[in-house]
């Protein structure tokens, strides 16, 4: 098997049917003999946020000299990203060697079965296969989609859960509604498990507070009211919650002092279970940690600036963000959308920022028609060209836009890993 192989596997549009249950992952991981079990996890999901969380909680662990398993999803520019160790990259070889451990017994049970494992079912076997061999002191585990039907969501009882916001994304699989898509994704919280909930209505607590009950559950509530900003610039954050004091991050936006404070709450339970976690551990860990393509500055001339926002309310914390970090400025965006995404109401939310964009697919299968987008926005008065390059919109961006002026791209995780590539 090679590289090529493994990716037929993983990286693909592979799976038929409606996940009803998760009975059929836990077929293959009990003929696997259960590399999912004896293993301690951080489970972690929301609408958004769950990169940046699983991020806050990895830096905050290693500090402290902890092992640390890290799955999340979806990867920039590889798909070894997805599954670390210590943050680094699970290597081809592993991946390989894994899969073809793996391979016949899914074919197997395919065949028992007449249906198709999905490409996030593998990857997940894949990456408890690897921990398991690996036996890190704690894996942070991100949910892909939702909560009770996620891939994920097959192990035991984490030493914590968190949810870091409720938001309308992926309808067709959680729901149309906040509160629907909250009983999804309540769900990871298991018996006698302690979940921590980043800031939601009243109608989401009650949610949580009845599969609380009905789990005999833990909760924890971010409570905004306690959280006091002190600083933000274009390079960091710092800010108050409760009883921390002084906290920075390099972090920018409202929504990450946020998740940050999931994790402040985390950690409380997370000492309270043994974890080697001071404050100063804390603090450090929160302070140096970083992720990928969240809010990323890329170049200072032009400022430019990658972001993953590709839903409603990210692209509303991104709009918060611009805001509050350039009053009164006017923005080239570069956007990239799935078309199954509500890219209309999106855009419709940075349309009095904009100065011009630079539309650009992100997918030639799954991805808007970046023509049609371009000239739907000059019908409205903006100033808009559509691209089929990458490399073509950097270049625009390097020779065409004035050094003092900022560009924004967001829409599409796959564009920023696409920009990131071809930025080395």
């Amino acid at each position: 098997m090679n590289m090529e192989k493994v990716i037929s596997y993983i990286n693909t549009n592979r799976g038929n049917g409606q996940k009803e249950s998760l009975k059929r992952l836990f077929q293959l991981l009990s003929r696997l003999d259960h590399p999912q079990k004896n293993l301690s996890f951080i489970h972690i999901t929301g609408t958004n946020g769950k990169g940046s969380t699983a991020s806050f909680f990895q830096s905050i662990l290693r500090e402290a000299d902890l092992n640390v398993g890290l799955f999340t999803s979806p990867h920039l520019e590889v798909v070894n990203e997805r599954i670390r160790l210590n943050n680094e990259y699970i290597a081809d070889a592993d991946l390989i060697r894994i899969m073809e451990k793996i391979e016949p017994v899914v074919l197997e049970l395919e065949a028992e079965l007449n249906e198709t494992f999905y490409a996030f079912e593998l990857l997940t076997t894949v990456a408890f296969l690897y921990f398991q061999e690996k036996q890190p002191d704690v894996i942070v585990l991100e949910a892909g989609i939702g909560g009770r039907l996620d891939s994920t969501n097959v192990i035991e009882t984490p030493d914590v859960s968190v949810i870091t916001s409720i938001g309308i994304d992926h309808v067709k699989i959680l729901g149309d509604s906040r509160e629907a898509i909250m009983r999804e994704k309540v769900q990871i919280l298991k018996e006698s498990g302690h979940l921590v909930v980043g800031p939601v209505e009243p109608s989401l607590r009650k949610i949580a507070y009845d599969w609380s009950e009905e789990v005999g559950g833990h909760l924890t509530f971010v409570e905004t009211e306690e959280i006091k900003v002190l600083a933000s610039t274009k390079d960091q954050q710092e800010f108050n919650y409760k009883t921390w004091q002084n906290i920075q991050l390099s972090f920018l936006g409202l929504h990450q002092i946020e998740n940050a404070c999931v994790v402040l709450e985390a950690c409380e339970i997370l000492k309270d279970k043994g974890y080697p976690l001071s404050d100063e551990i804390i603090y450090r860990g929160l302070k140096k940690a970083t992720w990928s393509g969240r809010f990323e500055k890329v170049s200072d001339k032009p400022l430019f600036y990658i972001d993953g926002a590709h839903n409603a309310a990210s692209v509303n914390r991104l709009v918060e963000t611009l805001e509050e970090l350039f009053p009164n400025k006017k923005f080239h965006f570069v956007i990239g959308m799935m078309r199954d995404k509500d890219y209309e109401e999106m855009l419709e939310k940075v349309l009095p920022l904009a100065k011009g964009f630079l539309v650009i697919s992100p997918d030639p299968y799954r991805g808007f028609d970046a023509s049609r987008v371009a000239n739907d926005l000059e019908s409205k008065g903006y100033k808009a060209r559509a691209f089929f390059e990458v490399e073509e919109v950097l270049t625009y961006i390097k020779e065409e836009i004035p050094k003092e002026e900022i560009v924004i791209q967001f829409g599409s995780l796959y564009l920023v890993g696409d920009i990131k590539k071809f930025l080395g």
